[in-house]
């Protein structure tokens, strides 16, 4: 009678989630890589609400991240975000710097640092601009990819 319980609440919230995964706003997966500079679109809503990213300079850099140990090499990127229609909040999370080897490595979003990009809501028109940093480990990343967890959205490269 317990293992039936379980089961069915395994199942119950196995079918919960893939409700919301399917009735989960559509944003189109993008492959193309575009050069670093370029401002990419995600449409969430129906259109509803319309992002505007870009992200430039991706490179090594002797800046600190305060109270984050590094792994191994900090490397950074300017990002700007801009709410095109409708109010956006950032997923800065999202963000990942990718080596050719396919190696991804998650922005620290966790890290406070002075220069980094706000994460607050921003409003209709709003805009935000600011330094997003990668504790690089291995090889050398060479794009920066908008990635939900499931597919890349957005990417820039070289």
């Amino acid at each position: 009678m317990k293992l039936t319980k379980i089961l069915m609440s395994a199942v119950a919230v196995t079918a919960i989630a893939a409700i919301g995964i399917g009735s989960a706003p559509a944003a189109s997966a993008h492959s193309t890589v575009h050069e670093f500079g370029t401002y990419e679109r995600l449409y969430d809503a129906g259109g509803g609400v319309v992002t505007a990213w870009t992200v430039r300079d991706l490179e090594p850099t002797h800046d600190t991240v305060p109270d984050y140990p590094l792994a191994g090499k900090l490397w950074q990127a300017t990002a700007t975000v801009q709410a095109v229609r409708g109010t956006v909040t950032p997923i800065i999370p999202d963000l990942n710097a990718r080596s050719n080897d396919g190696q991804n490595y998650q922005v620290l979003w966790q890290a406070f640092t002075p220069n980094g990009i706000s994460g607050a809501t921003l409003p209709q028109g709003g805009k935000s601009s600011g330094k997003i940093y990668f504790d690089v480990t291995g090889q050398a990343p060479t794009r920066v990819v908008y990635n939900n967890g499931v597919q890349d959205l957005l990417i820039w490269g070289r």
